[in-house]
């Protein structure tokens, strides 16, 4: 009797013992699953264009909403898509072509309806309409921030100082930025430029000169913000000291953007050459995943410089003005560390329609069937020659 009471125990108990493993496994395995799909919800996806510019060309459009249909799935499907607005905005000011530009708020506002929602207003033409020109693009940030800061998208900028109501103020208050979350994400971004065609008014921009002295105070300012504000993914918009139309990267401005990574910045997006130039992904030599970008130039993308192409030479310099690059980035954060697992480039090119529109573009077979199908082979013919120009820029990855 003793023994089959000796063998009931060790029946219930080995029941017991197997309900416990039981309870544990799963226990663990839904804890691990809920733990993937948590890990799964916190990542964002950015995309970074290049220079929003309004030549003649493009300002005398009757819809300026066309401009970005063929792209409008990238820029308008991402959580936060990034262009430089290369130019004042000011509904006080007529549209105004180059030396000295002005958009009116219907320019810019096309590309917010196209899903571009966070943007730099420093750069080398930010004072081209002075001072006026400065508080007018100033109380439009304000106002497409406050318009659209409850909306399912709302609109950041940075590039300004942070109160512009006079100079003498400005020069006193520090830069702008903003700050944004999106699944557990926060970024930080900051606009700033190196050069002014003018020094008028630069104490109200977010401007470093391209001095030892500027670059000094640069990496100083951003050491102290990324540690003044924590964030996952620090975005510095750099308006470079760099010549325009090259495809080059000078040596220094190399250092110096490497210095600002050292200092705090993730994905360091520099435009100002109006040419596409290489972009460089950098893995941490210890996880072997990508946690740094440097976009050395995006290009243009959109502007009337290339308003007729040089269909007999397409490697010509001045022809790389009208493409450039959307560059589409998937941040992961994983605990407290953040890394980019998805990288894109979609190549990007400004034709002329037969309405004299001129059109962003996705430089894809799409586009070359169209042509094709148009029997617009000049076009066409020129169009292959630019991918090809275009592949040869290069994507580099480093470790370090």
């Amino acid at each position: 009797m003793r023994a089959i009471k000796n063998s009931h125990a060790r029946k219930r108990f080995f029941i017991l013992l197997n309900v416990l493993f039981a309870v544990l496994f799963f226990s663990c395995k839904s804890t691990d699953q809920s733990a993937e799909n948590y890990n799964r919800k916190k990542s964002v996806e950015l995309v970074f264009l290049g220079d929003v510019m309004a030549h003649t060309g493009n300002f005398i459009m009757s819809d300026y909403d066309i401009i970005w249909d063929d792209i409008r799935d990238i820029t308008s499907s991402s959580d936060f898509t990034f262009a430089n607005i290369e130019a004042p905005v000011s509904n006080n000011i007529p549209f105004m072509n180059y030396p000295n530009f002005n958009m009116q708020y219907s320019y810019p506002q096309a590309a917010i309806d196209a899903g571009v929602n966070v943007m730099t207003v420093a750069n080398n033409h930010t004072n081209d309409q002075f001072e006026d020109g400065i508080k007018s693009t100033y109380k439009w940030t304000k106002e497409i921030s406050q318009q659209y800061k409850d909306s399912k998208r709302p609109v950041y900028f940075s590039g300004l100082k942070e109160d512009v109501s006079s100079i003498s103020k400005a020069s006193s208050s520090s830069c702008s930025y903003s700050i944004f979350e999106k699944n557990k994400i926060k970024i930080l971004f900051l606009g700033v430029t190196q050069i002014l065609n003018t020094p008028s008014c630069n104490q109200m921009i977010n401007f470093f000169a391209s001095t030892e002295a500027g670059k000094k105070k640069l990496i100083e300012t951003v050491k102290k913000m990324r540690e003044k504000n924590p964030c996952d993914i620090f975005v510095l918009a750099l308006h470079c000291d760099e010549p325009e139309y090259i495809l080059d990267v000078k040596p220094s401005q190399k250092k110096l953007y490497y210095d600002l990574l050292n200092a705090g910045v993730d994905i360091l997006w520099a435009n100002h050459p109006h040419t596409p130039k290489p972009v460089e992904y950098i893995s941490d030599k210890n996880t072997g995943k990508i946690n740094k970008i440097i976009f050395y130039a995006n290009g243009n993308t959109i502007s009337a410089q290339r308003y007729r192409p040089n269909f007999s030479n397409p490697a010509s310099m001045r022809e790389y003005t009208g493409d450039g690059y959307c560059a589409i980035v998937h941040a992961v954060k994983d605990l407290d560390y953040t890394y980019f697992d998805y990288n894109r480039l979609v190549y990007i090119t400004n034709i002329v329609d037969e309405n004299k529109n001129i059109l962003i573009k996705k430089l894809d077979q799409n586009l070359f069937d169209e042509l094709e199908k148009a029997e617009n082979k000049q076009l066409l013919n020129y169009l292959k020659k630019r991918e090809e120009l275009l592949n040869k820029i290069g994507v580099n990855f480093t470790c370090r």
